[in-house]
């Protein structure tokens, strides 16, 4: 349908192009033209055939432009359309009247070419001051006319390699617990697909991984949008952080470094490991618990096993119940860079 539209305008086009540049011309070369091929039905014609011979491979391209222009438009919210084409509505009726000066001016080039630049430079000024004032825009409003300020798209999360492949983002997202959209770059979906293709079997798995969880992420109901991102920064990190800003998003991730770059660029980080820190079961010196002593520990007669969250617990002559299940009680807890151990001893029956 779309192409059949291009097509119309394009005959269109030509034809318009036929009936007033025909005459023109022949006027101007001085060409005899028999009376029965002089009118404008001759002319359209022509010019219909000349812009079709010159022009149709364009069509294509016409297409795929309005396409893409059709899907910007539509990632835009109402609002923020609303906003941006009014403000670039006034940049024109500014243009205008700055134009009105130069009418009454005798140099043709000012007449003539000024009002052009100016309508370009005011239009486009006014239409990005009508997006990045957004906020500033809708505060004059009254308060029932204004967005709710806890949609979602306000709360954009960018969502980096390392959160997806480690998977517990799906679980995170099933329960509830994070608001706004899910964005995630094209940059990190082809680091996804690179990674799913390596010729290593681990890091093939952990990209099919990554793959099987961004899948379910988009199953869940959860807003998920994939965006282009800037083509021309290939490195992931420096990606999400030149986004992070453009967007005025936060970043999930659980990557160490790229959480120091965000923290030192003022981007706030939601790092999927201290919300498992922050939510692990707090356990104080004297608490019982059952644990499953599974292997032996460093020290002579010490049993080791594991909290449902992975904390170790050291079981002091535990290696005796290793493969069975015991209860102890906590002695102490010992925090290391890596997480907490804790130290215990078997109960007596």
């Amino acid at each position: 349908m779309l192409r059949k539209l291009v097509l119309l305008i394009f005959f269109v086009v030509g034809a318009s192009a036929g009936i007033f540049l025909i005459p023109e011309l022949i006027g101007l070369f001085d060409f005899k033209v028999p009376e029965i091929l002089s009118n404008p039905y001759i002319d359209g014609a022509v010019g219909i055939a000349v812009f079709f011979l010159l022009f149709y491979w364009l069509v294509d391209r016409v297409v795929d432009l309005i396409i893409r222009g059709e899907k910007l438009l539509l990632k835009i919210s109402f609002i923020d359309l609303i906003i941006a084409t009014s403000g670039m509505i006034i940049g024109l009726m500014i243009a205008s009247m700055i134009s009105l000066i130069f009418n009454f001016m005798g140099f043709p080039f000012l007449k003539n070419t000024v009002p052009i630049i100016l309508a370009v430079v005011l239009g486009y000024l006014g239409f990005q001051v009508g997006i990045q004032k957004r906020g500033e825009i809708l505060s004059f409003l009254p308060e029932r006319f204004q967005p709710n300020k806890r949609k979602s798209f306000d709360f954009p999360k960018l969502l980096d390699t390392s959160a997806i492949i480690d998977g517990r983002i799906l679980s995170i997202v099933k329960c509830g617990f994070l608001d706004g959209t899910i964005v995630v770059p094209q940059g990190v979906l082809d680091e996804l697909q690179l990674i799913a293709d390596s010729t290593d079997g681990i890091k093939r798995d952990k990209g099919q991984r990554g793959l099987d969880i961004l899948s379910e992420l988009q199953e869940t109901g959860h807003p998920v949008n994939i965006i282009p991102g800037n083509k021309n920064i290939k490195e992931v990190d420096q990606l999400l952080v030149t986004m992070a800003k453009d967007m005025k998003a936060s970043v999930i991730t659980t990557d160490f470094n790229l959480n120091k770059v965000c923290q030192v660029q003022g981007i706030q980080v939601l790092n999927v490991n201290d919300l498992s820190e922050a939510i692990k079961p707090i356990v104080a010196q004297g608490d019982k618990m059952l644990l499953n002593v599974t292997k032996s520990g460093k020290e002579e007669d010490q049993g080791v096993g594991y909290m449902e969250d992975g904390t170790m617990v050291v079981v002091e002559h535990g290696k005796k119940f290793i493969n069975k299940q015991i209860q102890v009680e906590v002695q102490s807890i010992l925090q290391t860079s890596s997480g907490r151990i804790i130290f215990t001893k078997k109960v007596n029956d």
